[in-house]
């Protein structure tokens, strides 16, 4: 009986994942009809892809919270009904500024039922069978992320863009009926919520994205950029004394006194910032320059797909036999590996090639992601004791999203250094410093997982977390 009401609990919480992780990456596919449609450039193409990930990435630590004190079938019935309203929104938008109001509504939708849906599956199972069910999580987070360009490109083959938003909505209503049959009411720990936390968190990421985006735009000298910089990083400095003093903070800081808690969290930022930037760019390029359809470009992106769902939930299996340190370095060498390929053969051939040259890299970096999010998400949770489960699984994927706003600002930084791009070859001198400087990102994390190899956390020491 208990092992098919946990599979219920699975299926119901892969799905709602699923869709919002789809949604993360598919609307790439669509930019160029995007743009063309709407008549917009490419930073307000950023922030269709920012918007969405922004709101995603703020909004979890809260929902996480929210959810524990006030149900968590409840947070997750939420999160899916914003998320199908936001769908709906962005199908009918006629103006890039609805559609980017609209990818804001669907990312606050997303980022309720990210963290929910990690915390239904971790608690639903025995600690015997955690590492593999957080496994087949993370292989459908990641195959969400990465099938996204396929399913794009399916569905522009055959339809105009609005239809990649506008297939969310019966899916998201038949999702939200089941969770009342499928899923029980559960809660957490109950505390107040830091509402002048939320606030100092979101006002203070917000005025730094936008001002990594719209210096593509403006001049870096101009008032509003230093503005959002500066006050993003005054408001992220108060928001930390904040927290240290408040006695129901939005988040445990202590938590991230543990090395293997803080540090795995580190890597998450820097392999999304890294990942995320790259996948931008690059589908941009395989059908701007390159000239594949989208639904082409999607099935040569399979290739990370596959193997990134492979190796998800191989990862998990083998996770009680293997440190998780060990798993991580592995899978972040093969990623920055394989961007470093990516530039490697487009500075060598130039613009136009067969894609041939491209598939080993994207093997790598699809078994080097799988690896990653099944790594990161039971390095995070093995660090700390049952009761934070909720808070760490919405601080540990807030923290990854943010990495991908931040990765997608800084890939477009790098790319507008080389002035406007008029041609195949132009794009791919744009290209080749992006996907190096991504690469690096990615180095960043394996320099920082090389902490744990040196003060690895006692497992022993990981169930005591006291307060403030």
């Amino acid at each position: 009986m208990n092992k098919w009401r946990n599979g219920k609990i699975m299926a119901i919480s892969c799905l709602g994942l699923f869709m919002a992780m789809l949604d993360t990456l598919i609307v790439g596919v669509a930019l160029p009809q995007i743009e063309l449609k709407l008549q917009t450039d490419m930073v307000h193409l950023e922030w269709v892809m920012n918007a969405y990930t922004l709101m995603f990435a703020v909004g979890m630590i809260p929902f996480s919270l929210l959810a524990e004190r006030y149900g968590r079938r409840n947070g997750f019935v939420l999160g899916l009904i914003l998320f199908t309203g936001g769908s709906l929104l962005a199908g009918l938008s006629e103006s890039i500024l609805l559609l980017i109001v609209a990818r804001g509504i669907q990312g606050i939708g997303a980022a309720a039922i990210l963290p929910i849906s990690l915390t239904l599956i971790y608690t639903a199972f025995p600690e015997e069978k955690r590492a593999l069910a957080v496994g087949i999580w993370s292989g459908i987070s990641g195959l969400g992320l990465t099938i996204g360009p396929l399913i794009g490109g399916i569905i522009l083959d055959y339809f105009s863009w609005e239809m990649i938003f506008l297939v969310n909505v019966p899916i998201g209503v038949i999702t939200i009926l089941l969770c009342f049959f499928w899923i029980a009411e559960s809660y957490g720990i109950k505390q107040r919520f830091d509402i002048v936390g939320l606030l100092l968190l979101t006002t203070g990421l917000f005025g730094i994205v936008y001002a990594l985006i719209t210096g593509n735009l403006l001049t870096w000298g101009h008032l509003s950029i230093v503005i959002g910089a500066i006050g993003g990083v005054i408001l992220l400095i108060a928001f930390l004394i904040w927290e240290s003093r408040c006695s129901y903070s939005l988040i445990t800081l202590r938590l991230f006194r543990y090395p293997s808690f803080s540090v795995t969290n580190f890597v998450g930022f820097w392999m999304s910032a890294g990942i995320f930037g790259s996948i931008f760019v690059l589908t941009l390029f395989l059908q701007q320059v390159q000239g594949y359809s989208p639904f082409e470009a999607g099935v040569r992106e399979m290739l990370w797909t596959t193997m990134t769902m492979i190796a998800a939930p191989v990862a998990g299996v083998f996770m009680n036999k293997y440190r998780v340190r060990s798993i991580l370095m592995v899978g972040l060498l093969l990623q920055a590996i394989a961007l470093c390929s990516f530039g490697f053969v487009i500075n060598q051939l130039g613009p136009i090639f067969s894609f041939g040259y491209l598939a080993p890299g994207m093997i790598g970096a699809g078994i080097g992601m799988g690896l990653c999010f099944t790594g990161i998400q039971h390095g995070v949770l093995e660090g700390i004791p049952d009761q934070y489960t909720g808070e760490g699984s919405g601080v540990s994927n807030a923290i990854r999203e943010l990495g991908g706003v931040f990765g997608i600002a800084i890939a477009g930084v790098v790319f507008h250094r080389h002035g406007l791009v008029t041609s195949g070859q132009q794009f791919a001198d744009a290209l080749v410093p992006t996907v190096y400087v991504c690469a690096g990102m990615i180095g960043l994390a394996c320099i920082s997982l090389l902490y744990l190899y040196v003060k690895p956390l006692p497992k022993q020491a990981s169930h005591q977390v006291g307060g403030q």
